[in-house]
């Protein structure tokens, strides 16, 4: 799926300046497609907290009933960061660009603070402090509506995915 490979590519973009100088590793051509609830959400955060490989990601991807093209595909990610972990809204992505506003004003409300950052020229508001698993899920079933039942797709790099 286009979304899928948007995602991946985004997710590898950001990760790829963190790595060191000798260079990219091996990643796979087509990384494993998982599918999670919103409820397990904080056991994805809690099991790549814990990796020390680098990139490490977890990057949801979903679309809603109003928009369900894949090309109105929303990426939503978990990464580790400096060795901190955090939530990513990468600006890659008609959905995503379109609703970075909403974005902004939901996570605000909600409390979190948002840190623009930039990395090989992609752009992305990064969330540091507070639940993480939280405002991942917000995001999913509050802000997008998404029932808390459904699932979403989820790619995974830097460790591995245990339910």
């Amino acid at each position: 799926m286009k979304w899928r490979s948007l995602a991946v590519t985004a997710a590898i973009s950001l990760f790829t300046s963190l790595l060191p100088r000798g260079g990219l590793p091996a990643f796979p051509q087509m990384a494993p497609t998982y599918r999670v609830t919103a409820s397990q959400i904080p056991t994805v955060l809690g099991q790549l907290s814990l990796s020390t490989s680098n990139p490490t990601f977890a990057v949801f991807m979903f679309s809603t009933v109003d928009r369900p093209s894949d090309d109105d595909a929303i990426n939503i990610q978990l990464s580790m960061e400096g060795g901190h972990p955090g939530f990513d809204w990468v600006l890659l992505g008609r959905r995503n660009i379109e609703d970075k506003e909403r974005f902004v004003t939901f996570a605000q409300t909600a409390g979190y603070k948002l840190k623009k950052r930039e990395m090989r020229g992609v752009h992305y508001l990064r969330v540091e402090d507070g639940d993480l698993a939280k405002l991942c899920n917000l995001i999913i079933t509050g802000m997008y509506k998404v029932p808390t039942q459904s699932t979403v797709d989820m790619i995974v790099e830097g460790f591995e995915w245990t339910p």
